[in-house]
């Protein structure tokens, strides 16, 4: 009966080294963001409505308005209000990301751009 002779041991390859290496420091690139996500301050959305541009013509002016939102959280539900003389105008957002800005167009019969309050009336927060 021939004997078997035992595998030679071999070292495993450098590359082979190196790609784990990646790979852990990847999954602990991630699990730092998640941690700092969670654990990081978490304050109320900061909703600033701004006029961002007036179309049209005599009759029907429309005003878009740029709402950015500067808090670390997301709202949703956005309800931003205009005011212009005794006309009202309103439009809500289905949601303005932490950090992001969102557009809509409220309609006039006036020239918005001669004294247009705006104002967010409200939001929820997702």
């Amino acid at each position: 009966m021939p004997s078997k002779k035992p595998a030679p041991h071999t070292q495993p390859p450098v590359l082979e080294w190196i790609m784990g290496g990646l790979g852990l420091l990847l999954t602990l690139a991630v699990l730092a963001v998640f941690l700092r996500e969670a654990m990081g301050p978490g304050g109320p959305p900061v909703i600033e409505p701004r006029l961002h541009a007036v179309h049209g013509g005599p009759g029907h002016w429309r005003a878009e308005v740029e709402v950015r939102n500067t808090g670390s959280a997301t709202a949703a539900a956005v309800e931003i209000e205009g005011v212009l003389g005794d006309e009202t105008a309103s439009a809500t957002l289905d949601y303005v990301p932490a950090g992001g800005t969102e557009t809509v167009v409220l309609g006039f019969e006036a020239d918005p751009r001669a004294g247009l309050q705006l104002q967010t009336r409200g939001w929820t927060e997702p």
